[in-house]
């Protein structure tokens, strides 16, 4: 029994050594694609502020052509009243040019109003490719950095776990299977403790039971949150 605590030992250790590896390893990709996410939205901001500049330039040419030829009709309206030959035609020859010059107004301010939209638009775009520009650098060099860490992570956590299929066949497999979910709901198979508590829970275990422990003659749980208890002089020697 005392040779499987031993192992159960030096496979905590093994498995509390990689852990730390594994939690960087998570980590670190996550962070990466944390930092694509935001790439994206800028680029897709990106898109959709060049859609509604391209729409804002189309309606400007629009608006432009339409102006163009209410010009060409208040021109015609004008001649038309110089050619009126009473006062019916000179009034609504005069009607027609109001209305032409107020629909003439209409799209100068429009326009107007449409080419500050696109000026303000062209320098928010440039603003925006620039952010873009920055987070894609910066994504590219933390992107390389952490190929490399995690490259340097994989080997040391091959080497902290080197020997350990040697390791786990010196503890029973009803023993091992108890550890891995352990190991799986509380993030550790074993504790070892030093004194009478718990390291795990914080409870101070009873005089008695804190005796077997020492002893290392059986595998004991902690009696609060049931994860296996291993005395450090037992795995130790």
């Amino acid at each position: 029994m005392r040779d499987e605590l031993v192992a159960l030992a030096k496979l905590a250790e093994m498995d509390l050594a990689a852990w730390e590896f594994d939690s960087e390893l998570k980590e670190l990709p996550e962070r990466i694609d944390g930092m694509r996410g935001d790439a994206q939205v800028l680029e897709n901001l990106l898109a959709g502020e060049r859609q509604q500049l391209e729409a804002a330039v189309a309606l400007r040419a629009e608006r432009a052509d339409e102006l163009s030829l209410r010009m060409t009709a208040l021109a015609k309206a004008k001649a038309k009243g110089a050619q009126s030959r009473n006062l019916k035609q000179v009034d609504a020859a005069e009607r027609e040019v109001e209305a032409t010059r107020r629909t003439i107004k209409e799209r100068e301010d429009e326009v107007a109003s449409l080419e500050l939209a696109i000026e303000s638009k062209t320098a928010s775009l440039a603003e925006r490719e620039r952010q873009l520009g920055e987070a894609m650098k910066m994504l590219a060099t933390e992107q390389a950095a952490a190929e490399l860490r995690l490259a340097e992570l994989r080997r040391r956590r091959e080497v902290v776990l080197a020997g350990r299929e040697e390791v786990a066949a010196r503890v029973s497999s009803r023993t091992m299977k108890r550890y891995e979910r352990q190991r799986s709901t509380k993030g550790k198979g074993v504790v070892v403790i030093d004194d009478g508590t718990c390291s795990n829970c914080r409870m101070h275990l009873p005089a008695q039971l804190y005796i077997e422990v020492q002893k290392g003659e059986e595998s004991i749980d902690c009696p609060q949150c049931r994860i296996l208890l291993l005395h450090r002089a037992v795995v130790e020697v």
